[in-house]
């Protein structure tokens, strides 16, 4: 075999590994994977109602190697966020990821273990404003719980830089002792803000409410 077609060999076989991942994540219980008639049937629409959010920047998607559109699991949930789409029960059971942003460690341990103790959370935690937006693009946390007064880059700035990126679709709950920081951090984006101490039942109805898993 020449080395062209050893190349191209090559290509033919990650092409059919890449369709085989696709095909087996897309039979999982909770998808990772959607196709456009996908999600056409689970949220009750035309298919080119999908097609047109696509392609009017509303919906992420991507493209397979072999053109077929796809949308991933959290970027579909970040959707029905942003655009209080109620969410379908068949989506209900998956799990969402929390960033909390917190430099105190025992109330960010507090936050921690009590929504550890809930179900369909997976935390992951930060203690400056610098890590925090590291963590936000890399990760795409589907919700923030910021500390407003936190080292380097405060929670206000945070906020915004989060708010500013089009494609950022992480809801922030700010929190805060100082009762003055409020209109701030919520000028700055913040979807919901809480004063310190905090009440944990509280947040977690915010953190339901943003999640639209209520």
């Amino acid at each position: 075999m020449n080395s062209i077609a050893a190349v191209r060999g090559i290509e033919l076989n990650t092409v059919h590994i890449d369709d085989w991942i696709l095909k087996n994540m897309e039979k999982s219980a909770i998808k990772s994977i959607y196709t456009t008639h996908d999600l056409s049937r689970l949220l009750h629409v035309n298919p080119r109602s999908v097609i047109n959010w696509i392609e009017q920047d509303l919906l992420q998607s991507f493209r397979t190697p072999g053109g077929h559109r796809r949308v991933r699991h959290e970027d579909l949930l970040a959707f029905l966020r942003k655009h209080k789409i109620p969410m379908p029960a068949a989506l209900s059971s998956g799990s969402f990821s929390v960033l909390v942003v917190e430099d105190d460690e025992d109330v960010s341990k507090m936050i921690q273990t009590f929504l550890s103790g809930q179900n369909g959370y997976r935390i992951s935690t930060a203690t400056d404003g610098i890590t925090a937006l590291i963590s936000v693009g890399r990760d795409r946390p589907d919700l923030m719980i910021l500390d407003v007064k936190i080292p380097g880059v405060d929670g206000v700035e945070v906020c915004r830089q989060i708010k500013a990126d089009p494609k950022s679709q992480t809801a922030i709950i700010a929190i805060s002792g100082q009762a003055d920081s409020a209109a701030k951090v919520m000028d700055a984006g913040a979807d919901a803000f809480l004063p310190k101490p905090l009440d944990l039942e509280a947040l977690l109805g915010q953190v339901k409410k943003l999640l639209q898993v209520m």
